[in-house]
Formats: structure tokens, sequence, C-alpha cells
């Protein structure tokens, strides 16, 4: 009877040791599925941390987003290089799990093990390290909408969500706004939506390295902490998304744009979350 060796102890094996993957196999085999038995093989051939990629961040990849009209997803896959990010069959599971995470309720193709499976699979065969980096879906209610943008290089990617305690008079503007904000959080790397959302400790951190920087050498007290509130502010306006600059009012902000079009639609338009997929990017 012979002995079957799955993807993910040859996958297991090579983020252990960065051997190739047939090595990896081969290991295995010989070793009888013993993974330590497998890793000592690979060392005696030399094999073993030679091209090691488990310590390498995987910064290509591809970003799908997908609607059906009330739901949007959005997915996340990488790869070590853009040559296998835009590999046919890697391109069609971005696509296939897509569909799957509309078709199916609290379905996350990142926490699910059939998924990542058929990644594996792929990665097997093309020889490269792949993995199912994150997903999000958004589901559209009676009193909000979403917008979403994919950049061209499908690489970049954002879905928002507003909501709205009425209807407002032009539901498309509406849906205009939070595809406007999609575009914002991309293109300026929002990571909050207002300063009250961010942790404590991010800026505490912050103040830190400030403090620690050569233009707070040698202040007072009351003059470090005038330039440690000023930095705080400024963290603020780059972080938090109603606080930046607006993309296409640089003289404006994201929440002056937000109240302009409150106005116009005779109802308070709020961004309830937000998510940016960038491939390679935390």
């Amino acid at each position: 009877m012979s002995l079957t060796i799955t993807n993910d102890q040859i996958m297991s094996l090579r983020n252990q040791t960065g051997a190739g993957i047939m090595d990896c196999k081969a290991a295995l085999k010989e070793a009888e599925g013993d993974m330590q038995k497998a890793v000592e093989i690979l060392r005696k051939k030399g094999l073993s941390g030679l091209a090691k990629r488990s310590g390498r961040a995987m910064k290509e990849g591809i970003v799908v987003v997908k609607n059906n009209g009330s739901k949007y997803v959005m997915l996340e896959l990488n790869c070590e290089t853009d040559f296998v990010a835009k590999n046919d069959e890697f391109v069609k599971l971005a696509n296939e799990l897509s569909d799957e995470m509309l078709s199916k309720n609290n379905f996350n193709p990142a926490e699910d093990a059939a998924s990542k499976e058929r990644l594996n699979s792929i990665a097997i065969k093309i020889g490269e390290n792949m993995q199912i980096r994150r997903g999000t879906s958004y589901e559209k209610g009676s009193n909000s909408v979403v917008g979403f943008y994919l950049h061209a290089d499908n690489k970049k990617a954002a879905l928002v969500k507003i909501s709205f305690a009425s209807n407002p008079s032009d539901i498309g503007k509406a849906e205009e706004v939070a595809k406007n904000l999609a575009m914002q959080a991309v293109a300026m790397g929002a990571k909050w939506i207002k300063r009250e959302d961010v942790p404590q400790d991010v800026i505490e951190k912050e103040k830190e390295i400030y403090k620690a920087s050569p233009q707070a050498q040698g202040k007072s007290e009351i003059a470090l902490s005038k330039m440690l509130e000023g930095r705080i502010n400024k963290f603020y306006q780059e972080m938090c998304l109603i606080e930046q600059a607006y993309i296409r009012d640089s003289k404006s902000t994201v929440k002056n744009y937000l109240d302009a079009m409150s106005k116009e639609l005779g109802t308070e338009l709020k961004v309830e979350r937000f998510d940016t997929f960038i491939v390679g990017v935390e």
C-alpha cells in the first residue's frame, strides 16, 4: 500500500526548510511521512536552508472584488512573483473563492482548510509559496450603501460602507460618495475612520518615536509637550480617513466632503466601516 503525502505536509516541510517542493515531497516519501526524519534527509542532502523562503514575505499577488448588488466581497491571494500573480490558475482560483464568498454565509477562504488545500495544489504544481492572506464581506442594508475601488493593477482595493438615518434624496450619489472614499482609502492609506478609533498604545508608540527623534532633543517639557501635540494631530490627519485631505480637493478634508454631501442629500452620511487590501502591505 503506497503512502499518501498531503499538500499540507509538503508545504509545512517547505516552510521549515526552504527546500524545493519536489525535494520535500521526495523526502517525506523516503521518511514515510515522518516530518522530523524528512528534515534530516534534506539536511543530509544539503537542501535544507539553501533557498529558504519561509521568512520572506510574499509581496506579490492579486486582490479580487465582487458583488451581487447587495453583498460585496474582497479577497487577497499572495505569491512570490508578479509572473505567478498573473498565472491563469492562480487568478481563476481567486475568482472562484470570491464567488463562494458571495454565495455562502460567513465563508472566509483564509480560514477554510479546503480552500487552502486548493491553493497548495497550485503552489506545488507551479513551485512557489502562496497563501490566502485575507478576505472580507460587506452587506448593503436599507439604511446603508457600499462602494468599492479596485485599482487597474488588481493589487490595491477598498470597500467602504456608509450609513444614513433616513433615505438620501439621491441614492446614486450616496453610492458615489462611498466609491470616492474607497478610492481615498487606497490612495492615502488610512488605517482608522476617526481619531477616537486609534488604539492608545499606537499613540504612545508614536510619542516614543518622536521623543527619540533629533528635533525633540534638548527641548523643554513645555516645548516638547506642544511639539508632541502637533505631531499626534498630524498623525491623525494622515491615518484617520475623515481627517485626511480629500484627494479630489486637497484644500478640504474628507469630513468636509461628507458634511457637504450630507447637506445636499438631506441626511447625515456616516462612514460605518472600511477595509483596504494592498498586496504585500499590512
